[in-house]
C-alpha cells in the first residue's frame, strides 16, 4: 500500500516545468553482429552523466520514494528525517544529455569504431522522461602491424625486442586506445625491471597511419627528453642498507649476504639477520629491477611481524644506487585481558565472554608467532527444559596454544615450485570444556597445517593433521527419552575421535576503504578415518558391538564432507548495498561410521541462516521437530539482504532467507530424507526487517523475523496464514549475518 500511495505523488516535489529521469535505455545496432557480445551495455551505461534514482532488484525505487511520501510543506522531525534517508528525483537536464553523447562518442572512438553515431530519442509521459541512446557502431579499424624497430635508442630497444614476450597488441584486432595505452604501462614495466630507474611510459608515443581497407599500422617510439637523460640510462644497485629500529646515528652494522646491517649499538639481535637477508630480493652489483623490490616488499610483509616496512633508494655518481630497507619491529611479548558481548560462532547465541590473550610475536627470533588464549563464555542456549530458567545457562571454558611460523615445513616438490605469498605453518592444541542445561562436554583438538596465499585475493589453507576427540559427559533425562524415541540420536551423543585432514579455499576481492561490487567464496573439503580404517585390520583393531573399529575405546568417524559458501556485494553507495548469499553443505559418512558426528552435520535456524526460525529448529525435510537437536548430511540455503541506513549510526535492512536441511540415510523422522523430486517443497522461506546499530568497534543487531513457507504446514503449497500475527521471531546478536 505504501509503495502503491508513493507512486501517485511521485511529482509533488518538482516544478511543473521539470521532468524526472526515470529510465536509461541503451539501443546497439551493428553490421556485425559479432561485434555486439565485445559491447557492454553496462560500462556505456556508467558514463551516461546523468544517471535515474536508484532501485533495489532494479525495479522499486525505495529511496525516491521515501522522499516523495513525505509533505515538502510540512518540516516536521517525521518529514524531515524521511527526506534525509530518501533520495530526491533526479531532474532532467538537456547540457547533461549533451555531454553524455559525448561520452558515449569517445567510448567507441577510443573501441577503434571512429565512424560511430549517437543519437536518443526522449518519451515524455506524466513529467517523467524516458530516454532511450540509440548507437550505430558503423566500421571498426583493426590492428595491421606493430613495429618496435623504429626505436631510437638501441639498448632500449633490443631489450623490449628479447623480453617482450606478451603481446597486447595482435594483428586483425579491433583497435583500442586502452589496450594501446596498455601496451605502453608493459613496456614501461619491462624497462623498469631491467635497469631503467627513471624510465616512464610517458616516454613512450605511438604513430599511427591508418589504411584506406581501415587498418592501422602502429609504430613505437621514444622521446627524445635532453634535460634528462638519466631516463634513458640502466642504474645499479650499489648497496643494500637494513635499519632496524634505527633513530639516531649511534650504530652498530654488519655485513651478512652483502647485506649492511644497521641497528642501535649494544641493542641484542632482535631477529634473525640471515632470515631477513634471504627474503631480500634487491642485490648489490645486480640491475636495478622493479620486480625485485615488490617481491622484497611483500616477503618482508608476509612475515606478519614488522610493524612498519619501507624501502627507498638514494641516487650515486655513475648512475649507482643505494637502497635503505627500514624496519620497525612492534613489542614482542604481550597479553591483554578483555571482555565482551559475544555470540557463539554456530548458533549465534548471545552471551558475554573474558579472555586473557598472551604471546610472543618472535619467539625464536625468525618472526615465529606464539599465541596463548583462556577464555571463559557464558551463553543463553535454546532448550526445552521446564526448569531452565537461567539467564545464561551454559558456560564455557577453554585453553589455547598455537605457533605460528612464517614458512612452509613441507617438502618443495608438494608445491610444485609455485610462488606463494604470506606462508606459514601452524600448530595448535586446544581443550574446552562445555556444561550445558541438557549435557556436557569436552573436546580435545590437535592441528597441524599450512596456509599461503597465491594472490592478494585468494588464501589457501591445508590442515594435514585434525584430531579431535569429543568426550560426551552427562546426559539429561530429556535427551535420553529422545534418544529413546528416535535412535538417529544415539550416535550423535556419543564419544567420537574424529582423526581428519581438510583443505579450504577462499576468495575475497573487497577493496578496503572503497565502495565497490565484490564477491566471496569459500570452499571446503574435509576427509577422516580412511588411513585408519585401511590399517585398521592389520593394526589390531579392536571391533566394538556394532561393527566399528575402535581406537582409544572409541569408535572413529569416517566420513567425506563439502561446503561451499558464496556472497555478492553490490554496493550502490557507500551505505545502500544489496547481499546476494548461497550456501551448500554435504556430508556422507561410511564403513566405519553410520552418521556425522554432532560436530560435523549441519543446522539450519538462528540468527546467522534462516531467521524466521530458531536454530536447530528447521527441518530435516518436512519433519515435526521436537526438539533442539536437527541436524543433516545436507544443506542448502540462500539469503537476500538489503541494507540501507535508517538514522545517523542506526542501519536498517529487509531480507529473504530460504532453504533447509535433509537427511542422505534412512532417518526414522518422516519427510526427513532428501529426495530429488520432493526437496523443493521443503524449502522454508522466511522475510523480516532488521536494525543495526554501529558502534564502530562492532555492530548490535536486531532482525524480526516471520515465516512465509513452513514446510510442516498444512495449508495449500506450505503458505503460512496471517505471517505477521503472532509469528514474529526477534533474533538479537553482535556483527552482520553474513
Amino acid at each position: 500500500m505504501f509503495l502503491v500511495i508513493s507512486a501517485c505523488y511521485t511529482t509533488k516535489h518538482v516544478n511543473e516545468t521539470d521532468l524526472i529521469l526515470n529510465k536509461n535505455k541503451i539501443s546497439i545496432t551493428s553490421d556485425n553482429s559479432k561485434l555486439m557480445k565485445e559491447i557492454s551495455k553496462k560500462e556505456i551505461k556508467s558514463i551516461i552523466k546523468q544517471k535515474p534514482n536508484k532501485k533495489i532488484f532494479g525495479i522499486i525505487p525505495f529511496h525516491f520514494l521515501i522522499f516523495t511520501s513525505t509533505n515538502p510543506d510540512n518540516n516536521n522531525w517525521v518529514n524531515s528525517y524521511l527526506r534525509k534517508i530518501g533520495e530526491k528525483p533526479i531532474i532532467f537536464e538537456s547540457d547533461l544529455l549533451d555531454k553524455s553523447i559525448n561520452q558515449i562518442q569517445s567510448y567507441f572512438e577510443n573501441k577503434g569504431y571512429f565512424t560511430a553515431k549517437i543519437d536518443y530519442v526522449k518519451k515524455i509521459k506524466n513529467q517523467k522522461i524516458n530516454l532511450e541512446y540509440k548507437i550505430y557502431t558503423g566500421d571498426y579499424y583493426k590492428i595491421n602491424k606493430v613495429n618496435y624497430n623504429n626505436i631510437q635508442n638501441e639498448q632500449i630497444k633490443e631489450i623490449i625486442l628479447e623480453k617482450h614476450n606478451t603481446n597486447l597488441l595482435n594483428k586483425n584486432e579491433i583497435f583500442s586506445f586502452d589496450k594501446v595505452n596498455d601496451e605502453r604501462v608493459q613496456l614501461e614495466k619491462i624497462l623498469r625491471n631491467n635497469g631503467f630507474y627513471k624510465f616512464s611510459k610517458d616516454l613512450i608515443f605511438i604513430e599511427a597511419d591508418s589504411t584506406k581497407n581501415k587498418k592501422i599500422d602502429l609504430d613505437f617510439k621514444i622521446k627524445i627528453v635532453n634535460k634528462n637523460l638519466s631516463s634513458y640510462e640502466e642504474f645499479e644497485i650499489n648497496r643494500v642498507n637494513v635499519k632496524i629500529n634505527v633513530e639516531s646515528n649511534y650504530n652498530d652494522t654488519l655485513t651478512i649476504d652483502e647485506i649492511i646491517f644497521i641497528k642501535p649499538k649494544y641493542s641484542k639481535e632482535i631477529i634473525k639477520k640471515k632470515l631477513i637477508s634471504k627474503l631480500i630480493k634487491v642485490k648489490s652489483n645486480n640491475k636495478y629491477s622493479q620486480k625485485n623490490i615488490e617481491e622484497t616488499y611483500q616477503n618482508l610483509s608476509g612475515l606478519g611481524f614488522f610493524k612498519k616496512i619501507i624501502i627507498e633508494f638514494e641516487e650515486k655518481e655513475n648512475n649507482k644506487l643505494d637502497c635503505f630497507i627500514s624496519l620497525e619491529t612492534p613489542i614482542m611479548m604481550y597479553y591483554s585481558l578483555e571482555a565482551e558481548a559475544k555470540r557463539s560462532a554456530d548458533e549465534g547465541n548471545l552471551g558475554i565472554s573474558a579472555y586473557l590473550q598472551f604471546g610472543n610475536k618472535n619467539l625464536l627470533k625468525g618472526a615465529e608467532n606464539l599465541n596463548g588464549k583462556i577464555k571463559l563464555s557464558l551463553e543463553n542456549r535454546q532448550t526445552n527444559l521446564q526448569n531452565d530458567e537461567k539467564i545464561f545457562n551454559t558456560q564455557e571454558i577453554s585453553y589455547e596454544l598455537g605457533l605460528r611460523l612464517p614458512k612452509l615445513l613441507i617438502p618443495k616438490i608438494l608445491m610444485n615450485n609455485k610462488k606463494s605469498l604470506q606462508p606459514n605453518t601452524n600448530i595448535s592444541f586446544s581443550y574446552s570444556q562445555s556444561r550445558r542445561p541438557d549435557f556436557s562436554s569436552n573436546v580435545f583438538n590437535h592441528k597441524i597445517g599450512y596456509s599461503w596465499n597465491t594472490s592478494k585475493n585468494t588464501n589457501h589453507q591445508f590442515n594435514l593433521i585434525e584430531l579431535t576427540f569429543s568426550d560426551i559427559g552427562e546426559i539429561s533425562s530429556y535427551i535420553t527419552n529422545q534418544i529413546d524415541e528416535n535412535p538417529y540420536l544415539r550416535e550423535q551423543f556419543e564419544d567420537k575421535f574424529i582423526p581428519a585432514m581438510n583443505y579450504t579455499f577462499s576468495f575475497n576481492d573487497q577493496r578496503i576503504y572503497k565502495t565497490t561490487n565484490h564477491t566471496y567464496f569459500k570452499a571446503k573439503a574435509e576427509l577422516s578415518g580412511n588411513l585408519l580404517y585401511i590399517i585398521a585390520p592389520y593394526g589390531g583393531f579392536k571391533m566394538n558391538s556394532s561393527g566399528s573399529y575402535e581406537i582409544f575405546n572409541n569408535s572413529f568417524s569416517q566420513y567425506v564432507k563439502l561446503n561451499f559458501d558464496l556472497r555478492r556485494y553490490l554496493n550502490f553507495t557507500k551505505e545502500n548495498s544489496l547481499i546476494l548469499r548461497g550456501f551448500f553443505g554435504l556430508g556422507y559418512s561410511f564403513l566405519n561410521s553410520d552418521e556425522l558426528p554432532i560436530q560435523k552435520q549441519f543446522f539450519s535456524g538462528g540468527v546467522n541462516s534462516i531467521r524466521a526460525w530458531e536454530a536447530f529448529s528447521l527441518g530435516p525435510g518436512s519433519s515435526v521437530n521436537s526438539n533442539n537437536y536437527s541436524t543433516g548430511d545436507l544443506k542448502m540455503e540462500l539469503n537476500i539482504e538489503y541494507r540501507f541506513p535508517f538514522f545517523n549510526s542506526l542501519k536498517s535492512a529487509i531480507f529473504i532467507d530460504g532453504g533447509n536441511i535433509w537427511s542422505l540415510k534412512n532417518d526414522p523422522r518422516d519427510g526427513s530424507k532428501f529426495e530429488i523430486n520432493n526437496f523443493f517443497n521443503q524449502i522454508a522461506f522466511g522475510t523480516g526487517l532488521g536494525f543495526r546499530y554501529d558502534f564502530d568497534f562492532f555492530v548490535v543487531r536486531l532482525d524480526i523475523a516471520s515465516k512465509l513457507i513452513d514446510p510442516n504446514s498444512t495449508n495449500k503449497n506450505n503458505l503460512v496464514r496471517n505471517p505477521t500475527k503472532g509469528n514474529f521471531r526477534y533474533n538479537l546478536a553482535i556483527g552482520y549475518p553474513f
